[in-house]
């Protein structure tokens, strides 16, 4: 996960492309495509600078949805970015499993503060186990899927089929 600034860039932008491109193509899709964006900022900025991120990644979900409330998703994102920063020191930033295992934690977590929250704004609620395994387990494993496929094994395997051309 050593990226940098260009590369971090890179990571926001393909993020927010397939958050605004994704409900078009696929709209059951629902994954957090700028999720690894933040995991990535984590271990490159300060807490300060990746609480600004978050809370702007959750900003333009704002602007983009209609159903909460504005700013619950800015809300939501700046306090798992608070609640999560903190757990990078149990993962070293160059192992390949970092950023599945904190995308997965991030998601888990803004998924649980979601539903605390909208619950407190009473929004009708149908928590049962078919969501807790659905929306609080599985979809962060997609996120967290998602992670590893496209920001790991992408970049891994079109690296190796550049030294191939080399050789």
């Amino acid at each position: 996960m050593h990226l940098s600034r260009k590369n971090l860039f890179l990571t926001f932008f393909s993020g927010l492309v397939l958050t605004l491109g994704m409900p078009a193509i696929a709209p059951s899709i629902r994954l957090m495509f700028l999720v690894p964006f933040l995991i990535v900022s984590f271990y490159q900025k300060s807490f300060s600078r990746c609480l600004w991120y978050a809370f702007f990644c959750g900003f333009l979900l704002d602007l983009l949805s209609v159903q909460p409330p504005f700013g619950f998703y800015a809300g939501n994102y700046t306090l798992g970015a608070a609640v999560i920063y903190p757990q990078k020191r149990h993962f070293f930033a160059d192992h390949l499993s970092t950023l599945p295992i904190m995308t997965f934690l991030f998601s888990f977590t803004i998924t649980f503060f979601q539903v605390i929250f909208l619950y407190i704004l009473g929004a009708p609620l149908s928590v049962g186990i078919r969501w807790i395994v659905s929306d609080l387990f599985v979809m962060p494993l997609g996120d967290a899927l998602f992670a590893f496929l496209y920001f790991i094994l992408l970049p891994l395997s079109l690296q190796k089929k550049s030294r191939q051309r080399y050789i």
